[in-house]
């Protein structure tokens, strides 16, 4: 086990003026996957005599470490909350010492520490930003009972008559993550996007055709249930994007924590599933050879912390799929994005 050694620099007038105190000035935060982002706060307090005011934003010893500096100045008895991110992202098998410095007018800096180990990330592990960039969430306007039928996988039902009212179901954070809504042709669905788009939802767009213009491209891919039929004739509206745009990046997200606390709240499109059930529920997948040109798909694998996800996305990886774990699970989605994207009850 590594010794480090712990420096603090902090000028300290020896009878008055400003003298800063902070609570545990050197943070180990001990061994992390690489991809994972280390999120502390030092609080700091000045307990001299004079205000301590900061001259310069804070310096890092990396890109990689971003401070926001909350106060210019700190009064006699003032307290303040530093937070500090670490992107452990290409630091894989190394040890990390890296320092925030703040900068005293008439002081001699302060210096604040994070430090640790990051192990290397498997083929199987990606950071939580990798799923968040790529994220989207699929909107069937169509009727409860087609869409109990039939529909494409990851897709959530909104009706298109209801969706004035039940668009409130979706949440704040889909206001900035793309929207794809599809119906029969594309007719009811461009109407979707204008409601969405005047509720605030300025990324939501339409599937150029529907499902009949899914349908003549791709046929059953990705399509979980009957086949639809009587779909009629694909129309392409306003604000709309093609099936391509779709399937090239088409996100499976399997979400295997225990059904109660998937209810308590979830990305939308994710299907619960227990892990035990996965080899009956993913053997019709198609592998990547098996799928047409143009097209990708994505499997994620999500839970709590990362673990049994990092074990099941290896597991599937073996049997052929692109399937990836989020490194640090749900948990470290909510520190980095909060719970903004969560379907909750």
């Amino acid at each position: 086990m590594r010794v480090w050694c712990l420096v603090l620099l902090v000028g300290l007038g020896a009878l008055a003026g400003p003298q800063l105190r902070v609570d545990q000035p050197v943070y180990d935060f001990g061994q992390v996957t690489e991809g994972y982002v280390v999120k502390h706060t030092f609080l700091i307090t000045n307990v001299g005599d004079a205000p301590a005011r900061f001259t310069y934003p804070p310096i890092t010893s990396c890109g990689c470490t971003t401070v926001p500096l909350p106060k210019q100045e700190l009064a006699p008895g003032e307290s303040m909350e530093l937070p500090v991110l670490f992107d452990s992202s290409g630091y894989g098998g190394k040890e990390v010492t890296e320092t925030v410095t703040l900068y005293l007018e008439g002081e001699s800096p302060l210096r604040l520490v994070l430090q640790g180990f990051v192990e290397p990330a498997g083929e199987h592990q990606r950071p939580a930003s990798t799923l968040f960039y790529s994220y989207y969430i699929l909107v069937d306007v169509r009727a409860p009972e087609a869409f109990a039928r039939g529909h494409l996988l990851g897709a959530v039902n909104i009706p298109l008559a209801e969706l004035p009212k039940l668009m409130t179901r979706l949440p704040e954070g889909a206001r900035a993550v793309p929207i794809f809504v599809y119906d029969e042709t594309g007719q009811g669905a461009s109407q979707g996007v204008g409601v969405l788009v005047e509720g605030g939802f300025y990324f939501a767009r339409s599937l150029a055709g529907g499902l009949s213009g899914w349908w003549q491209g791709y046929g059953d891919l990705f399509w979980l249930g009957e086949p639809p039929t009587g779909l009629g004739a694909p129309e392409e509206g306003e604000r709309a994007v093609s099936s391509g745009r779709l399937a090239r990046d088409y996100l499976l997200l399997l979400d295997l924590r225990p059904a109660e606390e998937f209810a308590q709240g979830h990305l939308p499109g994710a299907v619960n599933v227990e892990p035990e059930a996965l080899p009956r529920w993913v053997w019709g997948l198609p592998l990547p050879e098996a799928l047409p040109p143009g097209v990708k798909l994505t499997v994620w694998c999500l839970d709590e912390d990362g673990e049994v996800a990092a074990r099941v996305a290896g597991s599937l990886q073996a049997a052929g799929l692109p399937a990836y774990a989020v490194v640090g699970g749900l948990n470290q989605w909510r520190e980095l994005y909060g719970q903004d994207l969560f379907w909750r009850p």
